[in-house]
């Protein structure tokens, strides 16, 4: 299942869940220390994409991402899925409700992808511009999916 939600929103345990999946990605496995919680997460025009397991046993958030407005259209970001998770189509699933729900706002979608994942996001329609830059320490490249 995946639904939207400001963090207010969302449960504690989804908060949790949601925070511990990105630190257990961005931090850990790529190696990758920095602040991974930030205000934007807190802003109420932030939407949080949740891709949730309802098992049984436990409800579980297996993949994320964040979609808000700018000045100048939407941006799409932090997007994560669980390792045991990759290669299901899940992700495209992810991106592809992010894109959707950001059709709402006037304006270019805009990301920050890594750059190895620049052939990934190209396949939604997002084109990459300008240079190869440095974000904290690994190669990113901005998108765009105009509009």
């Amino acid at each position: 299942m995946i639904a939207f939600k400001s963090l207010h929103e969302m449960t504690p345990l989804e908060v949790h869940q949601l925070y511990k999946l990105r630190v257990d990605v961005f931090v850990a496995e790529q190696d990758c220390p920095y602040n991974e919680i930030d205000d934007q997460d807190a802003n109420p025009d932030t939407r949080h994409i949740l891709a949730i397991d309802d098992a049984p046993s436990a409800t579980t958030v297996v993949g994320c991402a964040r979609v808000f407005p700018t000045d100048t259209g939407s941006r799409f970001g932090r997007f994560v899925v669980r390792p045991d998770y990759r290669g299901t189509g899940l992700g495209h699933e992810i991106v592809r409700a992010g894109i959707e729900y950001t059709q709402r706002w006037p304006g270019d979608l805009v990301i920050e992808a890594q750059a190895g994942l620049v052939g990934y996001y190209s396949q939604f329609g997002l084109v990459a511009e300008g240079e190869e830059f440095l974000d904290t320490g690994i190669p990113h490249r901005r998108m765009r999916l105009r509009r």
